[in-house]
């Protein structure tokens, strides 16, 4: 028997919550129903009443109820039964979270599902699903998004069907447990970060490892960044070669790939042996953009279409100065070993000699004054190749052996 969290607003969709419920039960699992309703009472009997998450979140249920201010209303349910889970976690296992609803539903479950770990199965059952931007609900925790096609707002046999085969998700999610393998089979894991840029190199790199390690690799394109750090920080991780850690200027530079603030930082406060590479650090990725809507940029910047909606540009040598002290304050807050190696003919695959694009003088100033702000327990190594050379892979696999040794693994 498993345990699975139902998350519903039961003032409005308390007769579909409990029609899920029952074919989870029927499937020889335990279901904790959860209400997150704030606009009346619940029509059916919860586990964890409104008023129970609205006090855990600082409020009052009837004050609620009564105010107008929706969002402030949201943010307190959201507080509320984020703690209300942390604490039921810690009396009793919770092996998988599902919740029902439309877009107002989707947006508050969203919210608490990804303060939970990776480790617990999240579904999330909407008739909002299918409307643009609904991609943003996924969250770097693994919640799945199934559309509900129908209104999930009064039983019919169609709706049925859909909670039929919810019911049948989440309980298949929940069996099938994230293999750990005994000692002498299961290898260290290590994370990876990729892209188009840095495609063969991180190839080379995972299969120069597999014997020893179990690689996995997270596309640099904001939220799996932020799924690979999460995880860093629960534990899942030996060691970390991060290639890409470019959201960081596209943050600060107002570029498409972004991530969080604590980017570049969770590895090495954990010391956690990591191996940094500057690949697409010199650069800002613009997607959804044409060439005529960066007119007036691409006049100034070299730039780069990977297709007619996608353009990366290159910073000049004082932006690419001046970035370094930032990802410099990120490095040195690493308490394990740390090496971050330099490419000298290129920070992406397309970068060579040649290219219009490519600016070596941009680079050394990044190195140079990285290498002064850089602390002294970690070396900067510059390599006399492009990013995407077999020699640059090389020189991140040998590095990343050293500093796992270093740390004594």
């Amino acid at each position: 028997m498993k345990r699975i969290a139902l998350i519903a607003t039961l003032d409005t969709k308390g007769e579909e919550a409990n029609y899920l419920k029952e074919l989870i039960l029927k499937r020889g699992h335990r279901v904790i129903m959860i209400d997150v309703g704030s606009g009346g009472l619940a029509t059916i009997t919860a586990d964890i009443t409104a008023d129970e998450i609205a006090r855990a979140g600082g409020g009052k249920i009837e004050e609620l109820r009564a105010s107008k201010e929706r969002r402030q209303v949201i943010e307190v349910i959201i507080k509320g039964a984020i703690a209300k889970l942390k604490d039921l976690s810690k009396v009793e296992v919770v092996d998988g979270v599902v919740a029902i609803g439309g877009v107002s539903s989707t947006v508050l479950a969203s919210s608490i599902m990804n303060e939970l770990p990776f480790g617990i199965p999240k579904l999330i059952v909407s008739s909002g699903a299918s409307m643009p931007g609904s991609n943003r609900f996924f969250g770097p925790t693994g919640i799945t998004l199934m559309h509900s096609v129908f209104d999930i707002g009064g039983l019919n046999n169609l709706l049925k069907a859909q909670l039929g085969r919810a019911a049948g998700a989440i309980c298949g999610m929940v069996e099938e447990e994230i293999p750990s393998g005994s000692p002498d089979e299961q290898k260290p894991m290590v994370a990876i970060t990729t892209y188009g840029y840095t495609e063969n190199c991180a190839r080379y790199v995972c299969e120069a490892l597999k014997e020893r390690y179990e690689p996995v690799s997270f596309h640099a394109s904001g939220v799996p960044e932020i799924a690979m750090e999460r995880l860093i920080g629960e534990g899942f991780f030996t060691g970390v070669i991060d290639l890409v850690p470019s959201s960081i200027t596209n943050a600060l530079h107002g570029g498409s790939r972004t991530s969080w603030p604590e980017r570049l930082e969770i590895a090495g406060e954990k010391g956690i042996p990591q191996v940094v590479a500057p690949g697409g650090v010199n650069t800002i990725s613009r997607m959804g953009f044409t060439a005529d809507a960066l007119a007036t940029e691409l006049k100034t910047r070299r730039h780069y279409f990977m297709d007619a909606q996608r353009a990366t540009v290159w910073l000049n040598t004082e932006e690419a100065r001046s970035l370094a002290s930032v990802y410099a304050e990120k490095l040195n807050r690493a308490v394990g070993p740390t090496k971050f190696l330099v490419p000298l003919r290129g920070w992406l695959s397309i970068e060579r000699e040649g290219a219009p694009f490519y600016d070596p003088r941009a680079n050394k100033a990044f190195a140079d004054e990285l290498r002064k702000k850089l602390k002294i327990e970690i070396e900067l190594r510059e390599v006399d190749a492009n990013i995407d050379d077999p020699a640059f892979a090389q020189a991140v696999v040998d590095a990343f052996e050293e500093v796992m040794k270093l740390k004594g693994g």
